[in-house]
């Protein structure tokens, strides 16, 4: 499994490659900015799995967020 770190709101995050690989970070990246409903609820980002299509975020907290990346 392939693994890289990405900076989100200030923060360095990891992000674990499933399914998909490190050319899906700018549209992830994309995702997360656009994303303002989700993002303004996630609390602290911990995880960030990308399965091809979608990343599944895992916040400090247990909570777990599905976000489509296109």
């Amino acid at each position: 499994m392939q693994q890289t770190v990405v900076l989100f709101n200030e923060r360095t995050v990891p992000v674990q490659f499933l399914g998909s690989n490190e050319k899906q970070i700018p549209a992830l990246l994309s995702a997360l900015k656009q994303s303002k409903l989700t993002v303004s609820r996630m609390e602290e980002p911990s995880l960030i799995e990308l399965y091809g299509s979608e990343a599944i975020v895992h916040t400090v907290n247990g909570d777990r967020y599905r976000l489509p990346v296109f």
